[in-house]
């Protein structure tokens, strides 16, 4: 009898391409993966920010473009550029969390070349690995809860250095995934155009 390996139905039953049991499959795969993955884990726990989100999220990329733009769907960021997702990591303990409850990461590391696909910004935080798209666990979404991400990062204060990607639209109330991005590069905030014009931040 052949198992599930997560990347489609099992007794009738879908599993999502980005779940934990995809990841399992995933990382099953490779030795040298598993390897790179268990250095991953040690580095978050010896820079305090284990736990804050399951480390197997940050090697989630974007599933709508990977899928479009033939990229794998899990990946171990290069180990070079793991220190600068501990800004956004820290944001998210300190600030983010207390403010709307516990998160999971959608999205973290993008490749160059998925960059260039998904037509991302040519110097989009998510290459240097400092950037991080994110979800409420109960997936909360709408207006008022873009306001609430917004006073969250207005008492955060430009010492944070937060930047709040705010991906909702007045004028589209059908537009409100509840998808949002941080990152500790600037303090900043843009909507659903990628732009300051159109961030739901006063």
């Amino acid at each position: 009898m052949g198992t599930c390996a997560g990347f489609g139905s099992c007794a009738g039953t879908f599993l999502s391409p980005t779940s934990k049991t995809a990841f399992d499959g995933w990382l099953a795969e490779d030795p040298q993966r598993q390897e790179e993955f268990r250095d991953f884990e040690r580095f978050l726990l010896e820079n305090e920010v284990s736990g804050i989100v399951p480390a197997w999220q940050l090697t989630r990329i974007d599933a709508h473009y990977a899928q479009r733009c033939d990229s794998p769907i899990f990946r171990v960021p290069p180990s070079d550029l793991w220190q600068n997702a501990l800004p956004a990591l820290r944001l998210v303990r300190d600030e983010v969390e207390p403010a709307v409850g516990q998160v999971q990461v959608l999205s973290s590391y993008r490749t160059p070349a998925l960059n260039q696909c998904a037509r991302g910004a040519s110097r989009s935080n998510h290459l240097e690995f400092s950037a991080l798209d994110l979800a409420t666990e109960d997936r909360r979404r709408g207006a008022e809860f873009y306001q609430e991400l917004c006073a969250m990062q207005d008492r955060a204060g430009p010492g944070s250095r937060m930047g709040l990607g705010a991906y909702f639209d007045p004028a589209e109330p059908d537009y409100a995934g509840g998808r949002f991005h941080i990152d500790g590069e600037g303090y900043r905030s843009w909507g659903r155009s990628y732009t300051s014009a159109s961030s739901p931040c006063d």
